[in-house]
């Protein structure tokens, strides 16, 4: 098999939009062996700092309509639509606990990596990483749980040990242990064939952050083997089953007070009625995915008579990363004695093709996945008023009811709040390298460009169905202006859509010895835009209109120092983007030893 060659520039780009430029050789870490010779080995360390601050005035019509006017659930419904602020009370907590200019993160971190050979087949690698946040660790305003998520943090992350053999004219490999396993061609666009592990997004948040960190090993054996000169087959079993982390309640990037580490309550009255805990429905125990039943297979083909383009075909079965919110109805005449339930949909197919090539001088490189059962959250709208229309029974007016595309439930019954439906997704990366003779002078520069989409074929019309979009916090029935007085106002936007795409850019620019120094310098530029629709949640890729941009400037000295520079910008997307309001500056700097 031919190497990939361009996935290493794809990792140097990565590297570079995460504030990480600054590649560690050999020559920098601490070697050893045994004085026989067998046993050899290298010490890797990273010590880095790093803070970032908020640089944008909260946007007043992305808190609860309650936290400006406590009444406000009295006013007419004209009032109440012209009143400042949201219909939720449920993704705001981010969003109050820090102002313009307040430090998001002020952290210092610490990676160490263990690389131990055997002989010339066998070895070890183990990676663990730990952070303290001077700033999220003991404030009052997050969670003891939130807290254990972006104050401080020792992770075990890889952990493994592995084996390299030859069998006739073929090699093969195989590792066992907390491994990251990376199969598909996506860059930034999530959700693909590169499902295997799930993220940490509290460690990509970190300033100074690095992919290597935010991936989260899993148990696993994993072997590979060359059937033929141009055939490989992979195959791999999962003995564990580990979920995504997302940003906790009232972290500065959460947008999810409730299905969230540390979201313990979700506040009914759609944002009208005072954020009070013990008029709040309870978070139930999470109902996590068992252990086994995870499992893939993969084939890579070299085909070097079509333009030497590598093609890879991916099967895997595996438990949700995503959490998923279903409920209990409630159980007697009190609104708040039911429960919301987060889960984690067990056994999804995926099946994927992927491809990588050269067209000229691009780099050119796709994948397409398809998940016959696919779950996706219905909007949690009419899972609420399923939950409470145990009720119905009591209110004897129609127009004071609870009317859900569910139906009607019965006290204690589960609601399950997702359906699966088959769901593509689809990217396109363009790569190129420039050398010295590019326009900027610069002794590198790097382009690269990715498009994606998300198609839901047989997504039910909302008048059927109405699935979990972004930023759909009323329902999209009848509401207070034509007979339905639980509902403030009908949702026209923000459900998923059967269609969603978007696009990310990014390029940086190498300026070796800048300035007759010993110093490389390395400006970039990066751009996401979400053209059209509404990916289906939770998770999805896709907000219609939402963008962002980051400028920065990294800073490498020796191979050995590093710092990096950058500011980005939230916008777009209407009240659909939760985040809109959130840009932040973000610096760090980074020794390795």
């Amino acid at each position: 098999m031919k190497p990939n060659k361009t996935k290493y520039l794809r990792r140097a780009i990565l590297a570079g939009l995460a504030g990480s430029v600054m590649m560690a050789t050999s020559a920098q870490a601490f070697e050893f062996s045994s004085e026989s010779g067998k046993w050899w080995g290298s010490f890797d360390n990273f010590l880095s700092y790093g803070a970032s601050m908020r640089m944008e005035k909260r946007d007043d019509d992305n808190v609860a309509k309650s936290h400006f006017n406590p009444f406000i659930s009295a006013f007419p419904p004209a009032a109440q639509e012209d009143a400042t602020g949201r219909y939720s009370a449920n993704a705001d907590d981010g969003n109050l606990n820090y102002d313009k200019h307040d430090l998001i993160t002020n952290v210092v971190k610490i990676t160490t990596e263990l690389d131990i050979h055997y002989g010339e087949n066998y070895g070890g690698f183990f990676r663990a990483t730990y952070f303290y946040d001077f700033e999220n660790e003991g404030n009052p305003k997050l969670s003891e749980t939130a807290q254990d998520f972006v104050g401080s943090r020792l992770r075990m992350l890889d952990a493994y040990i592995y084996g390299n053999w030859d069998i006739g004219d073929n090699s093969a490999t195989v590792r066992l242990g907390r491994q990251v396993v990376s199969w598909g061609e996506s860059t930034f666009i999530q959700g693909g064939i590169n499902v295997i592990n799930p993220i940490d997004v509290s460690a990509l948040r970190l300033a100074g952050a690095e992919l290597k960190e935010a991936f989260l090993p899993v148990d696993m054996i994993w072997g590979s083997m060359s059937l033929t000169d141009t055939l490989t087959v992979e195959a791999l079993y999962m003995f564990e089953f580990e979920q995504t982390d997302p940003d906790p309640a009232g972290a500065y990037f959460s947008g999810n007070d409730v299905a969230t580490p540390g979201g313990n309550g979700l506040v009914l009255g759609f944002g009208l009625l005072p954020d009070i805990p013990t008029t709040n429905v309870l978070r139930a125990p999470d109902n996590f995915a068992k252990d086994s039943g995870q499992y893939g297979l993969a084939f890579r083909w070299y085909a070097e008579n079509l333009h030497q383009t590598e093609f890879g075909f991916y099967y895997l079965k595996y438990h949700s990363r995503l959490p998923y919110v279903s409920a209990i109805a409630v159980r007697n005449s009190s609104a708040v004695s039911g429960n919301y339930v987060v889960e984690y949909p067990e056994d999804i197919d995926m099946f994927g093709v992927s491809f990588n090539t050269t067209v000229g001088t691009w780099a050119l490189q796709g994948e397409w996945s398809y998940r016959p059962d696919q779950p996706m959250q219905i909007d949690p709208v009419e899972i609420i008023f399923s939950h409470l229309s145990p009720l119905n029974a009591l209110i004897p007016q129609s127009a004071n009811r609870f009317y859900s595309q569910l139906g009607d439930s019965q006290a204690g019954d589960f609601i399950k709040g997702y359906e699966e439906l088959g769901m593509h997704q689809m990217q396109f990366t363009l790569t190129k390298a420039f050398g010295p003779n590019n326009p900027f002078g610069a002794n590198e520069w790097i382009v690269l460009g990715e498009f994606g989409a998300t198609y839901v074929p047989e997504l039910p019309p909302e008048s059927q169905l109405r699935f979990a979009g972004s930023g759909s916090d009323t329902g999209g029935g009848a509401d207070q202006l034509n007979g339905s007085l639980r509902n403030p106002l009908t949702a026209t936007k923000g459900f998923a859509t059967d269609f969603s795409a978007g696009y990310r850019l990014i390029t940086r620019i190498d300026y070796n010895n800048a300035f007759g120094s010993a110093f490389t310098l390395s400006p970039r530029v990066a751009w996401a835009h979400d053209v059209e629709g509404y990916a289906p949640g939770p998770g999805g890729n896709f907000v219609e209109g939402r963008k962002t941009a980051t400028l920065g400037l990294a800073a490498t000295y020796l191979n050995q120092w590093s710092a990096d520079l950058s500011y980005t910008f939230l916008f777009g997307g209407g009240r659909h983007n939760i985040l809109h309001d959130r840009d932040f500056i973000a610096a760090n700097i980074r020794y390795s030893f």
